[in-house]
């Protein structure tokens, strides 16, 4: 007994210090940046302003989410301490929800949020978020995946992400969106 505790205290202590730093404010505008334009190129249709508005706030809001879940680089060493319950919150779809609702406040007129599963009722299922022009599917979607890298917003062209093969998960959606905070 003694043994185990004495290994999980170090085990803790040694992977903390492996927590997720947020970068500098040029290497945040840049991602920023960057994603605003994956948004305006999804079509003409885009509205500037709100690109912009849904770029800061997902890459913001995960840095964010990083802090508050107090996540640490490695993310499937995240999900263990949560499932061992030395960490409340961090696993993916913990951090799909928070985000998801965190964005749907602002109501855009031109994007509709997605929640995402692959290798759904494997033991590597993993959850995520993606945007896409109002009213049209996740095949010309972008991706949103803050759990990846510990709260540096991972995103791209969900058809070009080669690691998972994606589908949308319309129940999750409800659940994420009807919970009473």
């Amino acid at each position: 007994m003694r043994t185990t505790y004495l290994f999980s205290l170090f085990f803790l202590l040694f992977f903390m210090g492996c927590a997720v730093k947020t970068p500098p404010l040029e290497q945040r505008q840049a991602k920023v940046l960057n994603l605003q334009n994956m948004l305006l190129h999804l079509g003409s249709k885009v509205d500037v302003y709100e690109a912009k508005d849904l770029a800061k706030r997902s890459v913001e809001h995960s840095y964010f989410l990083a802090q508050k879940y107090k996540s640490i680089d490695v993310p499937w060493l995240q999900n263990t301490l949560v499932n061992i319950g030395l960490k409340k919150r961090g696993l993916c779809y913990e951090w799909a929800e928070d985000l998801l609702h965190f964005l749907i406040k602002k109501h855009y007129r031109s994007f509709s949020l997605h929640v995402v599963g692959a290798n759904i009722g494997y033991l590597n299922e993993h959850n995520a978020l993606c945007v896409s022009l109002k009213d049209k599917g996740i095949n010309n979607s972008i991706l949103l995946d803050a759990w990846r890298d510990s709260g540096d917003l991972y995103f791209k062209r969900i058809r070009e992400d080669k690691k998972y093969k994606w589908k949308e998960r319309k129940g999750l959606y409800k659940v994420f969106t009807t919970k009473r905070w």
